[in-house]
């Protein structure tokens, strides 16, 4: 596939350059049509004073390679890239500092703060889609971590941080953490559904972007 350079910002969505049906509907009904409307999406951060409302769901994966290297690539790899399994793939994506939204074949310039990404969910072999936003809510380049959540309005609510830390032989390990809690409490679903599922999805966005770091020369 050829990518495409942007070719400026436009004020409406382009409705058309987003594969997805389910993120195509999950913009309309919120009336997120023209790229100054996506303003006023807000992030449910994890809220610590109400920790007892929430779940945790951790994984650490590891990659055979230098620190700075993954740290590098986990800040550069597009999404379309990272997001892409039979499972999960990318839609389109707003930006706040620049205040402009790119697609699936654009240039992407880095992960951002303040980036939004419009992900669609593929449940039951397809019978079951479902459209997800999150916000890059922290990026902090002296600790070595990522913060993203969830946006409102969505099933989820919560945060999700990826810490990297260097391991044994000049590997590295990233630790996904996720604290998460329903829009509308479901004992059944945030106990036993959301980890399961959720743990699919990063497993394949972490194999995605491992694949690619071990593909490009330190």
């Amino acid at each position: 596939m050829t990518f495409t350079k942007r070719s400026g910002n436009t004020p409406t969505v382009d409705f058309e350059r987003i594969p997805q049906k389910t993120i195509q509907a999950y913009l309309q009904e919120r009336n997120l049509c023209q790229v100054k409307d996506f303003k006023k999406l807000k992030a449910t951060n994890y809220n610590p004073a109400s920790a007892d409302h929430y779940y945790e769901h951790s994984r650490t994966f590891r990659v055979e390679q230098p620190l700075e290297q993954v740290w590098r690539t986990y800040l550069s790899i597009p999404p379309r890239d990272t997001w892409r399994s039979p499972m999960v793939s990318f839609g389109c994506q707003y930006c706040q500092q620049e205040q402009e939204l790119t697609y699936l074949e654009d240039d992407y310039d880095g992960l951002k703060t303040g980036q939004i990404i419009f992900l669609n969910i593929s449940l039951f072999w397809g019978l079951v889609n479902i459209a997800v936003a999150h916000k890059i809510t922290a990026i902090n380049e002296a600790e070595k971590y990522i913060e993203f959540s969830y946006i409102e309005g969505g099933k989820t609510e919560g945060s999700q941080r990826l810490s990297f830390r260097t391991a044994a032989e000049g590997a590295t390990e990233v630790v996904h953490r996720t604290l998460y809690k329903g829009s509308c409490p479901s004992l059944i679903r945030e106990k036993y559904l959301y980890p399961f599922l959720h743990g699919r999805v990063i497993a394949s966005f972490h194999k995605n972007v491992a694949q690619k770091i071990t593909a490009v020369p330190a």
